[in-house]
C-alpha cells in the first residue's frame, strides 16, 4: 500500500517518530526531492498559527502544488475558501464562486497530498452531516491522517467563506463571525478534505475538514452541514507528513 518517495531538503528537519508509526517532519524551506512521495501529506503552518492571525503567505501556489494534487486551504489575508482537486487549485470568495487560484498566489495554510484511492465505501442510505461524520470516524480510527474525497447527491449543503483581512490581522474567531454562508439545493459535488485524530491536535484540529466543490464548479466553500445520499467515499491514508513552519515565502 505504500507509495515509495523522499523528501529532500537544503535546511535540516527535525524526524518525529510517533506512537502511531507514523513519520512527521517539521521543517524549514528548501528543496523537494525530484522523487515524488505519494504518501505524504504536506501541511503549511499548523493551525495554531492561523488562528491566532498567521495569515501571511508561506509559500507559493506554484510551489504549493509540487506537493500534491488534492487539498485545501486559504489564501494570502484568508481571504476565501480554497480546494485543490485533480492538481487544479480554486478560492472561493464570499460569492462562493469558485475560481482558479492565480500562479504566484501566496499561501499562508494548507493541507495537500497526492491522492491515490487506496479504499472505497459505497453509501446508500440518506445521512446528515453529523450521523456521516460518526458512521466515518469507526471507520478512520485505525490511522492518524486520511485524505477523504466524497462525491454525492446532496438534497442539501451549507457553505462558507470568509472576507479577506489585512494587517494587522485579527484572530480567526472574529474573522469566522463575519462569514458568509450559502445553502445549496439539488446539487451534485464533491467534498474534498481530511480527517485528523486526536494524536496530531498539536499541527491541526482532529476531526474532519471538508471543503465543497460543484460539480458544475459553479459553487465552492467550506463545509457546515448536508443532507445528502448515493454517497461514494474514497480513502487515502496517509502515513507519512511535513509541516512548513517557517515565517520567509517560498517561491
Amino acid at each position: 500500500m505504500a507509495k515509495a518517495g523522499s523528501w529532500a531538503y537544503a535546511l535540516g528537519v527535525v524526524i518525529l517518530i510517533m506512537s502511531s508509526g507514523m513519520v512527521g517532519y517539521w521543517m524549514a524551506p528548501g528543496e523537494a526531492s525530484a522523487e515524488i512521495d505519494r504518501d505524504s501529506y504536506y501541511q503549511v503552518s499548523t493551525y495554531g498559527r492561523l488562528s491566532g492571525g498567521g495569515y501571511g503567505g508561506m509559500i507559493s501556489i506554484d510551489r504549493l502544488l509540487e506537493h500534491g494534487d488534492f487539498g485545501i486551504g486559504t489564501v494570502e489575508g484568508i481571504d476565501g475558501e480554497m480546494m485543490v482537486l485533480d492538481g487544479v487549485a480554486y478560492r472561493a470568495g464570499t460569492d462562493l464562486v469558485p475560481m482558479e487560484v492565480p500562479a504566484g498566489a501566496l499561501i499562508p495554510f494548507a493541507m495537500l497530498t497526492y491522492f491515490d484511492v487506496m479504499e472505497t465505501h459505497i453509501l446508500t442510505e440518506e445521512l446528515n452531516y453529523s450521523a456521516f461524520k460518526d458512521l466515518l470516524d469507526d471507520i478512520l480510527q485505525e490511522r492518524l491522517v486520511y485524505a477523504v474525497m466524497i462525491e454525492a447527491e446532496f438534497d442539501s449543503i451549507t457553505i462558507r467563506s470568509v472576507p479577506g483581512q489585512q494587517e494587522p490581522y485579527p484572530p480567526l474567531v472574529d474573522v469566522v463571525a463575519n462569514q458568509t454562508t450559502m445553502r445549496l439545493e439539488n446539487v451534485r459535488g464533491t467534498m474534498i478534505g481530511y480527517y485528523i485524530s486526536d494524536g496530531l491536535g498539536e499541527i491541526n484540529v482532529p476531526g474532519f475538514h471538508m471543503h465543497f466543490l460543484s460539480e458544475d464548479l459553479n459553487h465552492g466553500g467550506h463545509v457546515l452541514d448536508a443532507e445528502f445520499s448515493d454517497i461514494v467515499v474514497r480513502l487515502d491514508p496517509i502515513s507519512t507528513y511535513a509541516v512548513l513552519v517557517t515565517e520567509s515565502v517560498v517561491t
